[in-house]
């Protein structure tokens, strides 16, 4: 392949990473292998070994919410370069060591972010591993408004020390492009104004929906398709960002701001994922000159003509460069849109997706797609209509909505379909086991953070599932054009030949992570003081801003609380206690009384039967 321009054949393809709070932990393991299956491939092909020839890269990477972590600090990762580790399990039982290509990815997902509990500090020459935890309480100020129910603050810090721990090897990869182009969705809280024409009237309309862009260099050998417009049509030539420069970073203290961009691109990444209410809102700073000229996934495709005649200047608050922003996953979990129209050929009517004519294709990663309903008996049956059921049932149901995209998930879940892929969580299990398939899925998600075991099992699950989708599902008819000199015209219908073939290092067998990782009493009695000092400085915080004005009121809220907290505490416990022991991830109490003592001094341990 040529440093200056992609050679036919080749196949592009763009990822889309959705939302999945701390099940981003299997977002990462399939970038980590899917990165470690084309760089054994593109070393086989320098070294003249008998393997395939054609050439995949990906030019456009898309993420939303936990994907949108793993979109810019993975692609960060790779500037550092591929370097395969292993390192035993923290599970004790389990035998397997744990695998990666790119540490520092690693270290972010499941190493890092936790809710409680410190982390040794690392061995020399190591990076760099954030010690506060989400529970922590050293971000609530006495005399201000608490910012969010967690620790923000520790993902902050988390960003800027991984982005300051890469030494990039200055080596561009013949498997990304020059540019490669990051998006990282974001709900605008202000909102984006357009003009829309009404027989010569103008309308202004907000549009919520946003995201940032980036061009990434310093990264890929070719360069960006040409006939790939979407993005020149707009003049949407995202902001650049040469990660050959991370080096720059070095000893930088997490406390302080990165040089610009990589503050723009932490902070970027940290807003896509900024839950709502548990995770602090932040400011992006856009250019107002350019705000509109955005790319937009839509029919016309081009930059609308009325839309480039209007004068923008005249849009409410457009002088406004700072928004506020929170979630993209709270819009658009699955920004898929986004990266097919932008490695779309804008001449065709639409990516082929005929297995003898496909050459090029979206990789959605998606922990979380939706599942359907089958008990529709229970549905039928006379529902609560209270305000306490729709309380409860309100937030599921807007992150329910936000993850389903029916047209794009039915798509690329259609086996006849080889434009639009989709990688999802599978996990051999016993037939009646409760297990589910991520160990990151409990608590709305949350519940990976409880443990460090769960979020290694759904990284090296994500690596699994990489391999065998790689193997038994990324494929295309050996007649297809794609495979240049070795393609096969005269092969059968129903033929299929590996997209990326797996070789070296990618061929041997990822094994299943096992044993099923649990969380032992300890860890939850860990677990409980931890929340309990969180909401001690949490409470009286809010308290003491909402009612400063009502001295009677703040004492006794404060009064009040310091009766009830053990109650509180009690029943979030419970709450979180009941998620585990469903899906099999708490160790069982052992038997009370007489029974525990003797047991303990034969050294028995109760289990579950």
């Amino acid at each position: 392949m040529s440093d200056n321009q992609i050679e036919e054949p080749a196949f592009q393809i763009g990822l889309a990473m959705a939302g999945a709070v701390s099940a981003g932990a299997y977002t990462a393991g399939v970038f980590d292998f899917l990165v470690e299956a084309l760089s054994e491939w593109q070393k086989a092909k320098d070294r003249g070994d008998n393997v395939p020839k054609h050439d995949v890269f990906i030019s456009a990477v898309s993420g939303t919410s936990a994907g949108g972590i793993t979109a810019a600090l993975g692609l960060a990762s790779v500037a550092g370069g591929v370097r395969p580790t292993e390192e035993p399990s923290v599970n004790p039982k389990q035998v397997e060591p744990i695998k990666r290509v790119l540490p520092e990815l690693y270290d972010v997902w499941v190493k890092n972010t936790r809710l409680f509990g410190t982390r040794e500090e690392p061995a020399k020459g190591a990076s760099p591993r954030g010690n506060e935890a989400l529970l922590d309480a050293g971000d609530i100020k006495s005399g201000q408004l608490p910012v969010s129910l967690l620790n923000s603050d520790t993902l902050t810090k988390i960003a800027r020390e991984s982005l300051s721990s890469i030494r990039p090897t200055g080596v561009p990869y013949a498997f990304f492009t020059e540019p490669t182009h990051l998006f990282l969705t974001h709900t605008n809280l202000d909102g984006v104004p357009y003009p829309i024409a009404f027989e010569g009237d103008v309308y202004w309309m907000n549009l919520h929906e946003d995201r940032a862009h980036f061009a990434v260099t310093g990264l890929g050998r070719p360069r960006f398709p040409k006939e790939c417009r979407w993005l020149d049509t707009w003049g949407d030539a995202g902001d650049p960002i040469n990660v050959g420069e991370l080096g720059k970073l070095a000893g930088m203290s997490p406390d302080q701001p990165l040089p610009e961009p990589f503050e723009h691109l932490a902070q970027a990444a940290l807003t896509t994922s900024a839950f709502p209410f548990g995770f602090t809102a932040r400011q992006i700073s856009v250019d107002p000159n350019s705000v509109r000229k955005r790319a937009l996934p839509f029919d016309a495709g081009e930059f609308p003509a009325d839309l480039a005649k209007q004068e923008l200047e005249s849009a409410p608050g457009i002088s406004r460069a700072n928004y506020v922003c929170i979630d993209g996953g709270t819009l658009n979990n699955e920004p898929f849109e986004i990266v097919r129209w932008t490695i779309r050929d804008l001449k065709q009517h639409q990516n082929s997706r005929d297995p003898k004519t496909a050459n090029r294709a979206v990789i959605l990663i998606a922990p979380f797609p939706p599942q359907s309903v089958s008990n529709f008996d229970q549905l039928a049956k006379a529902r609560d209509l209270g305000m306490g059921f729709v309380g409860r049932t309100l937030l599921p149901a807007l992150i329910d909505q936000a993850r389903f995209k029916a047209s794009d998930l039915i798509a690329a879940s259609d086996p006849n379909v080889y434009s639009r892929y989709l990688i999802a969580p599978k996990r051999d299990r016993d037939k009646d086991s409760k297990q589910p398939a991520l160990a990151c899925g409990s608590l709305y998600a949350f519940g990976g953070f409880l443990n460090e075991q769960f979020r290694e099992h759904d990284f090296q699950l994500g690596r699994r599932n990489c391999q065998q989708f790689l193997r038994r599902h990324f494929v295309l008819h050996p007649s297809n054009p794609v495979f240049g000199a070795e393609a096969d015209p005269n092969a059968p219908p129903g033929a299929e030949r590996p997209i990326i073939p797996l070789v070296g290092t990618a061929e041997a067998p990822v094994e299943l992570p096992k044993p099923w990782p649990i969380l032992s009493r300890r860890e939850l009695t860990q677990m409980r003081s931890a929340l309990q000092r969180r909401f001690d400085a949490l409470v009286p915080a809010f308290v003491g801003e909402l009612l400063k004005a009502f001295t009677i009121l703040r004492i006794a809220a404060r009064v009040s609380w310091r009766r009830r907290r053990r109650e509180v505490v009690d029943h979030v416990m419970q709450i979180i206690e009941k998620e585990l022991a469903t899906a099999e991830q708490l160790e069982p109490r052992p038997p009370p009384g007489f029974w525990a003592r003797i047991g303990s001094r034969l050294g028995l341990r109760w289990v579950k039967t």
